[in-house]
């Protein structure tokens, strides 16, 4: 019988814990709760996610699992004004008793404040105050006994857009800070981030007069750097080269997007590219109603190294990803060998 010594990913940035995200994902209809399993090695299912909704569509409960373990679990309280949101990680079968002795100590000091601790799990609650348009304009972060850890204040625009938000430690140091602007058309056009013991971050924001991005302007007090679009019409297919550049270097194409039809949908295709030659691409398959059908993922040598592929249930919201990809096994002593490893993502939505 053969030994496998060590299998090695051909590409490993492609690889990730978390293929079932989907980008800009919008549920539809109202869901009572989704039950996420994954199935790979010829295993059996192992839960990876479970979210439970009230009728509002907020969510009440979100558990995550590690190998088929309980990783983490976060549970929402809703009231008029207010959300309780409360994350035990590592905690198992034990989150109740994790905070069975919380009581707010708001004007006491946190006795470990200051201290760096080996314990690599969170476990805090959060009281979030929020507005008539349900924004959180407070956050105050406690943690499993009640003390206070941090405050963070938000401000928004009347179109509910992020105008500052700063967030102090328990002792009112400021641990980080953003602060936006926006043009009369509500597209940013200025960012302004601090953080501790970090240069203050600008990032000005400029647009064509079809609201499009046409330049990023990103400077510290260390250094400058610049991102521009060019956007091209050939036939029925749109290009968008992206450049990069940090002056006075010159500036340099490091990605191509292009979007052309194909038969009942569409293709979005993401080229990286590195010394005017295209490298790893990816490309986005969607079909007549928008919905991503099929991703596929290739290296600098134009070869195929992974494919997912997606179905969906009546209401549009995606039940199963399929995803094939081409790995580098060892047996023994012998040469490098090719397989395919599949894996499949099964997601069970339930609707009120």
């Amino acid at each position: 019988m053969k030994k496998l010594n060590y299998l090695f990913l051909l590409i490993g940035f492609f690889s990730s814990a978390q293929n079932y995200m989907v980008e800009n994902e919008k549920l539809n209809g109202n869901i009572k709760s989704i039950d996420l399993f994954i199935i790979e090695y010829g295993s059996k299912e192992k839960p990876v996610e479970l979210k439970t909704f009230d009728i509002k569509g907020r969510p009440l409960v979100e558990k995550k699992y590690n190998d088929g373990y309980l990783r983490s679990e976060e549970r929402n309280k809703y009231k008029s004004n207010q959300i309780i949101t409360t994350l035990c990680e590592s905690c198992g079968d034990n989150f109740d008793r994790y905070f069975s002795k919380f009581s707010i100590k708001e004007n006491q000091k946190y006795p470990y404040s200051g201290y760096g601790t080996n314990e690599p799990s969170v476990r805090n609650k959060t009281y979030k105050t929020i507005d008539k348009k349900s924004n959180v304009v407070l956050a105050k972060y406690y943690t499993e006994d009640g003390y206070l850890i941090s405050i963070t204040k938000s401000t928004y625009n009347t179109q509910s857009k992020l105008l500052s938000k700063e967030s102090n430690d328990d002792e009112n140091k400021l641990l980080s800070s953003i602060k936006n602007i926006y043009n009369k058309n509500n597209l940013i056009t200025k960012e302004i981030n601090k953080s501790e013991n970090q240069p203050e971050l600008k990032i000005n924001y400029f647009y064509d007069n079809l609201g499009r991005i046409k330049l990023e302007k990103q400077s510290d007090t260390n250094s400058f750097y610049e991102i521009s679009y060019e956007y091209i019409k050939e036939k029925d297919t749109a290009k968008v080269l992206k450049y990069s550049a940090s002056p006075p270097k010159d500036k340099k194409l490091y990605q191509i997007e292009l979007t052309y039809p194909k038969l009942k949908g569409k293709v979005v295709e993401k080229q990286n590219v590195s010394n005017n030659k295209v490298g790893h691409k990816t490309l986005y398959e969607y079909d007549e109603n928008q919905k991503l059908v099929a991703q596929k993922y290739y290296d600098d040598k134009n070869e195929p190294i992974k494919e997912s592929h997606y179905s969906y249930d009546k209401k549009g919201n995606w039940n199963e990803i399929n995803i094939s990809e081409i790995i580098n096994v060892i047996y023994n002593n012998d040469a490098p060998k090719k397989e395919i490893q599949k894996k499949k993502y099964v997601r069970r939505i339930q609707y009120y």
